[in-house]
């Protein structure tokens, strides 16, 4: 049997761009890793702004109440997964540790979910901006 190539099968990239001198500027890259810290931390707070009020108008005190408490827990889960798997050494994306937590299936389930949330969080910024026309 011949040995696979790890990375033969799966393509990856670098999150974060190569770093560059002042002397010899990016062509492609004028941000800072601050500003897309922000940028997304901005994201994910008008979001949950948007999110939390919609929720009690639309479910109501007691049922909002639990269900912010169950994706809290969700939350807690997560993060618990993430601290106890991250350290296996051989997954470099969120996808691959994934999928080698959970195989095909859990690749699979985590690209759906992240589309789920994309278009939840489109769907957020169209109602925003919507509203600020009418």
């Amino acid at each position: 049997m011949k040995p696979e190539n790890p990375g033969s099968a799966v393509a990856t990239a670098s999150l974060l761009p190569k770093f560059h001198s002042p002397e010899t500027p990016s062509p492609r890259c004028s941000t800072s890793i601050s500003g897309a810290v922000f940028n997304i931390s901005s994201s994910m707070v008008s979001a949950g702004i948007m999110s939390i009020p919609a929720t009690f108008e639309v479910l109501g005190i007691i049922p909002g109440f639990i269900l912010i408490l169950i994706v809290a827990l969700s939350v807690e889960v997560t993060v618990e997964f993430l601290l106890r798997y991250t350290n296996s050494g051989n997954a470099v994306t969120y996808g691959g540790l994934m999928a080698e937590s959970f195989g095909k299936f859990g690749s699979v389930g985590l690209q759906v979910c992240v589309m789920v949330t994309n278009l939840g969080a489109l769907v957020i910024y169209l109602t925003l901006v919507r509203s600020s026309f009418t």
